[in-house]
């Protein structure tokens, strides 16, 4: 199955890989960013049609899907802009609840709502939400963020109970650390960033973090026909980083 797909995010980081991987693929793709001047020069480069604006706009949501269905029916959807958003309860206050939930929950569910409404007149299609580990496991200090990734998770869940008999799959993606932008946010000061992002991969089991091309790519196998029946499922791509209670040191071999 391709189509058109609507990407939140794409200006960079896993939006635009998963742009990229599915413009190769044959999918026409509208990208969505906030950051107008970053997505133009990503969409020049790897050949999809921009929309800027903010996923906290219902209006951001209904464009990108009028500039998809220009392009080819609306088939594929990928709900993958957020911002990392740290605090524990009692440092959080009002803004910080309002506006981490506009773009971190209400942002992706109104992609959904969107999305699905085309996909029942159009006759199909599939819907992937960018969730996280933390839709499952704690990491101190994201209170807001990680309730709102687990939101995200029950929403999928919904979404395809309602829809299946109407030809709608919605699946999540739970992703661990992966090399994006973002993440720059957040390495640890005092070191080379290739030292951070090292530090950063001891979470995983494997020892490193994840590149955004490898998420990208279980994205576009859950928009694809090879997918079929894969429907309201959460698939974790963290290198076994939640398979692990605690990280207590490797087995001789």
């Amino acid at each position: 199955m391709t189509g058109s797909c609507v990407v939140t995010g794409a200006a960079r980081g896993l939006g635009r890989a998963t742009a990229e991987l599915l413009v190769e693929r044959g999918w026409q793709v509208v990208g969505v960013d906030i950051d107008a001047a970053a997505l133009d020069a990503s969409a020049e480069a790897v050949g999809f049609t921009a929309v800027a604006g903010s996923i906290a706009d219902w209006s951001t949501h209904e464009r990108a899907a009028d500039a998809a269905e220009a392009l080819a029916p609306l088939t594929g959807w990928v709900n993958n802009a957020a911002i990392d958003l740290q605090g524990a309860a009692h440092q959080v206050d009002e803004r910080h609840l309002d506006d981490g939930l506009a773009v971190l929950l209400r942002g992706p569910m109104a992609g959904i709502a969107v999305a699905t409404r085309r996909m029942v007149a159009g006759g199909g299609g599939s819907i992937v939400t960018v969730s996280s580990i933390q839709a499952v496991a704690t990491f101190p200090g994201y209170y807001v963020y990680g309730a709102a990734k687990a939101a995200l998770l029950q929403a999928t869940r919904s979404v395809a109970v309602d829809y299946g008999p109407h030809g709608i799959r919605c699946n999540a993606v739970l992703p661990g650390t992966i090399d994006t932008p973002m993440l720059d946010e957040v390495l640890p000061a005092g070191m080379t960033r290739a030292e951070a992002v090292a530090k950063e991969g001891e979470i995983s089991p494997m020892g490193r973090v994840a590149e955004a091309g490898e998420v990208a790519a279980v994205i576009a196998f859950l928009l694809s026909d090879e997918a079929s029946y894969v429907s309201g499922a959460g698939i974790a791509v963290d290198g076994a980083t939640t398979a692990r209670c605690y990280p207590y040191g490797e087995i001789d071999l």
